[in-house]
């Protein structure tokens, strides 16, 4: 089986090498144990997004046996333009690949990753009669209990409200999904494509998962853990502080950078949750001019 492995990266030398080195362990610690006719063949493309920390050139290192494209961007790829980069020259490449592997770089597989994850696509083609994606749980690095990406079931649709599926020992269907370690079957690929050109950073994972369902994919979680991957991001207490803490001249700049950029959300919104879009544009447009108001409000509505 031929799996095209998609990445991007930006100055993470240390964790993009350690996130290949898991990756190439998982692929010979499964071949090990399956017959030849099963076996898995890695091939890695991935996206240099103006790395300046010499990450291109431990990469070709840490690859060496391993068939490695490099394709480089000029720095503002951010991650959703950078795994589209990679993933349409794997199709460039060949469009037969029998699987997509979306891997962020600092997502560290577990040896046995690829026998969760095959594991989980014959459970969909027995439980459902069809391929589908899977997106690999993961946890804290240092506390294996503390569950940080996968999948997510909606607890209220319309306030978008959703909670985080845990582990049972058996993979359970999602509503939408991290690619932190997301397997993604070629039916899928040849019925949607790849992540939508409009994203720029985030919420293309989550959009891409969902608008497989529209299209009668399963999307599934493994059963059991595949890897780790600690959760970076300020907590909503944090960014509540720092956002209220700013005079607009200040918050319209953080929500012109990317990173932070209410565009992705309001797209991600348009495109799946279309009767949230309004009022989220409305909160939108508080959060910007009137963020106490726009928290005091929002606190509220969670209770």
């Amino acid at each position: 089986m031929d799996i095209a492995t998609i990445l991007t990266c930006f100055n993470r030398k240390e964790k993009t090498t350690h996130c290949l080195s898991n990756l190439f362990a998982a692929e010979e610690y499964y071949n090990s144990r399956c017959v030849e006719t099963d076996k898995i063949n890695i091939v890695v493309f991935l996206t240099n997004d103006g790395c300046t920390d010499g990450t291109p050139e431990a990469v070709q290192d840490v690859c060496v046996g391993h068939e490695l494209h490099i394709i480089n961007g000029d720095g503002n790829c951010y991650w959703a333009g950078g795994m589209r980069m990679a993933w349409n020259k794997a199709l460039k490449h060949k469009n037969d690949w029998d699987f997509y592997l979306l891997l962020n770089d600092d997502t560290f597989m577990e040896n046995d990753c690829f026998i969760s994850l095959l594991k989980t696509h014959k459970y969909s083609i027995n439980t459902y009669g069809k391929p589908g994606i899977y997106s690999g749980i993961t946890c804290n690095t240092h506390a294996k209990d503390k569950i940080t990406y996968g999948g997510y079931v909606w607890t209220n649709y319309f306030l978008g409200r959703d909670s985080i599926l845990l582990p049972t020992g058996m993979p359970q269907k999602c509503d939408m999904a991290n690619s932190n370690i997301m397997l993604v079957s070629r039916p899928v690929v040849e019925a949607i494509g790849i992540f939508h050109d409009g994203f720029i950073h985030g919420y293309a994972d989550f959009d891409y998962s969902m608008q497989a369902i529209k299209k009668s994919f399963p999307v599934l979680v493994t059963e059991k853990i595949c890897g780790s991957c600690d959760y970076d991001h300020d907590s909503e207490k944090q960014i509540k502080e720092k956002i209220s803490g700013m005079n607009l001249k200040q918050r319209k700049e953080y929500f012109k950078n990317p990173l932070h950029s209410n565009y992705d959300v309001m797209l991600y919104n348009r495109r799946n949750i279309l009767q949230r879009y309004i009022l989220s544009y409305i909160g939108r447009i508080m959060n910007l001019y009137v963020p106490r108001l726009y928290y005091f409000a929002s606190d509220i509505r969670n209770k």
